[in-house]
């Protein structure tokens, strides 16, 4: 992730100079490592129940290993067709656990989209919390039904010890293809610890707590999820798959939400509905569209200790490339 835009001329060489040393290893490596350093610390939390570091990192092994009997290998895709809970999370890192890379389908997407990623990524495998009913769109790839007790398996298997490197494919996520055929984004796992372990988020710790409720087919919870997991923060999620401005509001003041991202459209709704909700807020993300200067303006002026970042980025970026820091 690139630094924000300077305000006044700069020297250029020094103003791109932003190479970090981030430690070397794939995701679920470094999720483990920091499970490790904070096992009793909440990692996710949603709907009144709560996830522990040590808790879910047990829970992705054991999966993990049910993945690999049913013939998941490092580099295969493993579609995702689940709601927001704490069994996607759990499902996510048991892939990249198991080798392969999640690719995460929108259950507001027509079946022929679905079945399309799954045949133009080759998945060898579905992981969904539906009936049968509602996967028929997967055809001839095996469906794996996980049900709540995958957060709380009866035992718990030891981590898989497979030759994974940062260069392996993490996820694919695909366009909207509103100009044409959908076409599938991959990132590494060297590309996402990039964007989680950039030293911004570490400003304050402000990600502490950050707000999961975007869709795990859009780019912006590879931000929610990874950004507080490889750093000892929390993720709460929120399940519904539809949040207005009021629950939104409130989710963020009775969560203690210390960061958020906000498409641009949204910021303005927040801002003009329920600018009250944001005061608990350190830090806000957001993008997609132009920056509205009198939202802004009513957001720093309503929550003088919130600061407001309008980032850039398309999904090839991995979420964001640039940003402007607006605020304290």
């Amino acid at each position: 992730m690139s630094h924000q835009y300077p305000a006044t001329p700069v020297d250029l060489d020094a103003y791109n100079n932003t190479a970090v040393r981030l430690p070397e290893g794939a995701l679920h490596e470094l999720f483990a490592a920091q499970a490790a350093r904070t096992p009793d610390v909440t990692a996710l939390v949603c709907e009144g129940h709560e996830l522990s570091y040590r808790a879910l990192d047990r829970a992705a092994d054991t999966l993990a290993h049910r993945l690999r009997t049913r013939g998941v290998r490092p580099g295969d895709a493993v579609g995702l067709f689940q709601d927001r809970s704490l069994g996607y999370v759990v499902a996510v890192l048991a892939v990249l656990k198991a080798g392969g890379a999640y690719v995460p389908l929108d259950p507001r997407q027509p079946e022929e989209r679905r079945a399309f990623i799954l045949a133009d990524t080759g998945a060898v495998l579905l992981l969904t919390d539906r009936d049968e009913h509602a996967t028929a769109f997967a055809g001839t790839v095996p469906v794996l039904r996980l049900t709540d007790d995958v957060t709380e398996p009866a035992e718990h298997a030891p981590p898989l010890q497979l030759p994974l490197h940062a260069d392996q494919l993490a996820y694919v996520m695909y366009t909207s293809g509103s100009s044409g055929t959908p076409k599938g984004v991959a990132n590494t796992h060297r590309n996402v610890v990039e964007l989680a372990l950039d030293p911004w988020w570490g400003a304050g710790e402000r990600h502490r707590r950050v707000l999961a409720y975007s869709p795990l087919a859009f780019d912006s919870s590879t931000y929610e999820l990874w950004v507080p997991l490889l750093s000892g923060g929390t993720a709460v999620i929120l399940p519904v798959s539809k949040v207005d401005v009021a629950e939104l509001g409130e989710a963020l003041v009775r969560h203690g939400i210390t960061a958020v991202y906000f498409t641009t459209a949204l910021f303005d709704a927040m801002a003009s509905e329920a600018v009250g909700a944001l005061a608990g807020v350190e830090e806000i993300w957001t993008g997609g569209d132009v920056l509205s200067a009198p939202a802004l303006q009513r957001v720093l002026e309503e929550c003088p200790g919130t600061t407001v970042v309008h980032a850039y980025g398309p999904t090839e970026s991995t979420v964001f490339c640039s940003y402007q820091v607006f605020g304290p």
